[in-house]
């Protein structure tokens, strides 16, 4: 199944390739042991899936989303041992087994996009960057145009990759699903 994340705007700071982030605080979960993540479009997400909250911090939640109640809110149980709390603003970070991932730099951005393996990837190519999606500039051939990067077929994780690149710039993205 071919999974769209659709156009991300980038930040200026690293942040996952799927990933969203937190529009309320997250606490601990209500006595049925079911946590209400809210995030500002529930479009993206499918019953079923797995999400960190706080990716790459020491707080870092994995959570499995058990239903979709609006466009706002994901139900979701708690994966590991304890459930720490997160700020509205935290990161989300989409966590599935995948077999190819295509990204995609957009025409017309101001500066390239880094691609790294963790959250100390950086806009001018530092931490753990491994690719440098090429900006788009006008007049060129619509072969030279196209900046991609793919996986091809090797399992991997959604939540393996990070980008940077110059705020308000931004990507596309799609994951096939294993």
């Amino acid at each position: 199944m071919i999974r769209s994340w659709g156009k991300v705007t980038l930040t200026g700071f690293a942040q996952p390739w799927f990933g969203d982030v937190l529009t309320a605080a997250v606490g601990l979960p209500n006595g049925a042991g079911i946590i209400a993540v809210n995030v500002a479009s529930t479009t993206r997400y499918k019953v079923g899936d797995r999400i960190y909250l706080d990716p790459g911090q020491t707080n870092q939640d994995l959570l499995l989303i058990d239903s979709i109640p609006s466009s706002t809110v994901l139900n979701c149980r708690s994966e590991g041992q304890t459930t720490n709390t997160h700020a509205n603003g935290a990161l989300v970070q989409l966590h599935l087994s995948v077999i190819d991932v295509q990204i995609q730099a957009v025409d017309g951005n101001a500066g390239a996009v880094w691609l790294g393996s963790d959250n100390t990837v950086t806009a001018s190519g530092g931490g753990s960057a491994f690719r440098q999606l090429q900006k788009v500039t006008g007049g060129q051939t619509p072969n030279e145009w196209r900046s991609g990067y793919g996986i091809d077929h090797n399992e991997s994780m959604t939540s393996d990759g990070w980008m940077c690149g110059t705020s308000t710039d931004y990507a596309l993205f799609m994951a096939e699903v294993l």
